[in-house]
């Protein structure tokens, strides 16, 4: 048999195969906001966890400005003014915002069954959509072109600066303001009038004019008026520190943002499957088994094996790619975002796998001849192949191209005679089957490996080649050394347990030599399933009313959509 050559690890899979695990992980991985049915019923009501105002159960908001967001209502609520409900969330899936608020609304029955004065608002984050619905009894004082107003010129600004808290805080102010002196545009309301201090005491005179309908808000507003007159920027107004103690201002120049979770695991998946598919990893052995037989197609390559290395450095690019676009591009980064993130990360990874494999070749084909060159070259080929339709790169497919090109001249040009040193000439494939052997032709006929033959016409001498297929299940027999030894099937011995190991059989013959043996291997134990329950993470802060309950109201769809 003609010389050896040095087997190396191929795809164990096929492309398709590899194909259906990247879209199963990727399904796996999907946003569950965009597959399950949100309803209103799904939505956190604060009023029958803690009696307050505002649910917010992706953590949108401070919980420092949920808990001054809750006292203000309660104030505007007691007051019998208007009873406002406040929701931010994430996503309400495939739902129509408009719809939904409205839904919601007469779900929760906000507002005094007699005034029916109720008024939700309604931000929802991956819609970029801010709804207000407002009760029939509220509609005259609160008409849906203030509602727009009140949205545009308060809360929307703040919104695209993703300072959630001065939205709210700011749109609650105006909301105060429409009801408590007719004028929802707090920042231009006239100044109070000057009180003779002379007339009133020293504390109510240091304490300033009182409005004994809302005394709250009316102070509050007033400050916040008097702090804008001081600033560069008479439009824009900032609330006192007091008002949200220990906010954190939230603006765009300082804002991280979100990375997208399932992209993450749907890329760490995939990142692994891939890993093992391009390229072999080390055979490793465990006691107690008769080891079977490499398979062609499972033998570890010598030229390249990132393994676990090669995974954290691809996936170290790519959370490094995450990482700017979310702290230093102040942008969140969803599913898209990263799918194409880390997509590059892979193509970067790939073009440097190639200049490495390249210089590794040279380095090793350095003094081989050309069947040893040919036999290094269809692992690499092979291992490297599926990759070009992952990962289209010029370099890459380059790289591809021309290994198939040398391949094809290492092994289709003329030999000369190692006796007399004529040319010699390959028999096609008829002709050779008379120069080989019982196994030779088993091999071929099972696709393992191809023979050519080069006879030289001057002196007879034949040169027999054997060209292993790489992608073969087949194994070399222990007993005849033919690459015909296959495993016929696999039988479970003994289950495992949780508690205990199993054990198995792979019964091996060979289609040359009729050996058989069998080769016993351990079953791992059976993990132990646990489920755990995770509580949704909804946070409501302590309100000043202690009402369990909406007041019975209901809504005609009056309010206002905007959009950012």
């Amino acid at each position: 048999m003609g010389p050896e050559i040095i087997p190396m690890k191929v795809c164990p899979f096929p492309l398709k195969r590899l194909l259906m695990l990247l879209l199963l992980a990727f399904l796996a991985s999907c946003d569950q906001s965009t597959t399950k049915k949100i309803t209103v019923a799904d939505i956190p009501d604060p009023k029958k966890t803690d009696g307050g105002y505002v649910s917010n159960p992706d953590h949108l908001l401070s919980d420092a400005a949920v808990s001054s967001l809750n006292e203000q209502l309660g104030i505007l609520d007691r007051a019998g003014k208007v009873q406002v409900g406040v929701v931010v969330m994430h996503s309400i899936g495939n739902n129509d915002t408009r719809d939904f608020v409205h839904q919601l609304f007469n779900y929760w029955k906000i507002g005094s069954k007699e005034k029916n004065n109720g008024l939700l608002i309604l931000m929802v984050e991956d819609a970029r959509k801010l709804e207000f619905e407002t009760g029939t009894g509220i509609e005259a004082d609160m008409p849906d072109i203030i509602c727009f107003r009140i949205q545009q010129e308060y809360m929307i600004p703040r919104i695209k600066e993703h300072d959630y808290d001065a939205a709210f805080r700011d749109g609650i102010l105006s909301v105060a303001s429409l009801f408590n002196k007719g004028n929802y545009a707090y920042d231009q309301l006239p100044e109070s009038p000057v009180v003779d201090s002379s007339l009133v005491v020293a504390d109510a005179a240091v304490a300033g004019p009182v409005n004994a309908d809302y005394p709250g808000l009316t102070a509050v507003a007033d400050s916040a008026v008097a702090d804008n007159a001081a600033s560069e920027d008479p439009g824009l107004v900032e609330a006192p520190p007091s008002y949200f103690a220990g906010n954190t201002s939230s603006i765009s120049s300082s804002y991280i943002g979100e990375p997208s979770i399932p992209g993450l695991i749907f890329w760490f998946i995939a990142s692994l499957v891939m890993i093992r598919v391009f390229f072999s990893r080390k055979i490793k052995t465990r006691k107690g088994e008769d080891q079977a037989p490499v398979q062609l197609k499972d033998a570890p390559n010598e030229l390249l094996r990132p393994g676990t290395l090669g995974f954290i450095l691809v996936y170290g690019l790519g959370l490094l790619g995450v990482g700017y676009m979310a702290s230093v591009r102040h942008t969140d980064v969803g599913f898209l975002k990263t799918f194409v993130i880390f997509y590059l990360a892979w193509c970067l990874f790939m073009s440097g796998v190639v200049i490495i494999l390249w210089l590794r070749a040279a380095a090793v084909l350095h003094g081989k001849d050309r069947h040893e060159k040919w036999a290094c070259l269809a692992m690499v080929k092979r291992d490297v192949g599926p990759a070009t339709y992952a990962f289209p790169l010029p370099l890459l497919g380059l790289y591809v191209w021309a290994l198939k090109k040398r391949m094809d001249r290492l092994r289709n040009e003329v030999y000369e005679c190692p006796k007399c040193n004529h040319p010699m000439h390959r028999l096609n494939d008829v002709e050779d089957n008379d120069y080989l052997d019982k196994a030779q032709v088993v091999e071929e006929h099972l696709e393992s490996v191809d023979y050519d033959i080069w006879r030289c016409d001057s002196c007879s001498t034949q040169l027999v080649l054997n060209y292993t297929n790489m992608r073969s299940a087949c194994s070399e027999c222990p007993s005849c050394h033919h690459y015909t030894f296959r495993c016929d099937k696999t039988v479970t011995l003994k289950r495992a347990t949780t508690s205990s190991q199993g054990m198995g059989s792979q019964q091996f013959s060979c289609a040359a030599c009729k050996f058989k043996h069998d080769y016993m291997f351990i079953i791992p134990k059976v993990s132990s399933s646990s489920s755990g329950s995770s509580s949704s993470g909804s946070s409501f802060s302590s309100s000043s009313s202690s009402s369990s309950s909406w007041g019975g109201g209901s809504s005609g769809g009056g309010g206002a959509s905007s959009s950012w």
